[in-house]
């Protein structure tokens, strides 16, 4: 069985984490929130989906959950990561001991509408055998107004970007600025 991670997927991704479990992966889910986790857990066919309850800056302890799961769960061969500003030490510690293990793997970077996706990727130290997508999040409009994406929403474009494999994927819209919420 292949194996994902999905970072932050008790929360706006969790529609992701059940669609790769449906997908016939394995999925680690790294989250903070034990009774989300408990949900998310419960939702999935027994055994499918391993709870990593930790704050991914503690890169340590991080390192730790990642190779326990990969010793049981085999190599992470797909990583979908929303990780918030701060949370770089977090990511670099993920994808170097991801790459350790394992040929190739893909991550699938989901960033803020405020993002600039050429110098994040820049600002990387990507691993040669990661092969990286970024899936940048807008914002919906609707008549006379912006709002903000909705989990569900959320969900469906990084699912979609997953079955493209483009480089960049943008959910919802980036302009006009002034109608951004």
């Amino acid at each position: 069985m292949k194996h994902a991670l999905v970072v932050g997927g008790t929360g706006m991704l969790s529609e992701v984490c059940m669609w790769l479990v449906n997908q016939n992966y394995h999925v680690s889910v790294i989250g903070r929130n034990p009774e989300k986790m408990r949900r998310l857990v419960e939702n999935a066919e027994k055994g499918r989906i391993s709870s990593l309850l930790i704050d991914y800056q503690k890169v340590d302890e991080l390192n730790m959950l990642l190779q326990k799961t990969m010793t049981e769960n085999g190599p992470i061969s797909l990583v979908v990561a929303w990780v918030h500003t701060g949370g770089e030490k977090g990511l670099a510690k993920l994808m170097e001991t991801v790459s350790d293990n394992n040929e190739t793997w893909k991550l699938y970077h989901v960033l803020g509408s405020r993002a600039k996706l050429a110098q994040v990727k820049r600002e990387l130290n990507l691993p040669v055998n990661c092969h990286y997508f970024q899936v940048q999040l807008g914002f919906q409009l609707e008549g006379d107004w912006g709002r903000w994406l909705k989990n569900h929403e959320i969900a469906e474009g990084v699912i979609q970007a997953i079955q493209r494999n483009d480089p960049t994927s943008l959910i919802g819209v980036l302009e006009p600025l002034e109608m951004r919420p």
